[in-house]
């Protein structure tokens, strides 16, 4: 089970993959392609070097009211 700081950790390297997304058209392209699948998404993310669970994604997703 994830501790406080964990989560704050994973919601960091999140925030920092889409970031990161925003200005990169391959990596935009390669999350287009998970469509809904967030474990999809999360391992995407960890081939960038960002460390996230599919939960932490849905849980994005859900505050930010988006598919991808």
């Amino acid at each position: 089970m994830y501790s406080q700081m964990e989560a704050l950790m994973s919601q960091k390297q999140l925030e920092a993959f889409f970031a990161k997304a925003d200005s990169n058209k391959k990596l935009q392209s390669q999350i287009s392609d998970c469509d809904s699948n967030n474990v999809c998404i999360a391992e995407v993310g960890e081939r960038y070097g960002h460390k996230f669970s599919p939960a932490r994604v849905s849980r994005w997703q859900r505050d930010h009211k988006t598919l991808n």
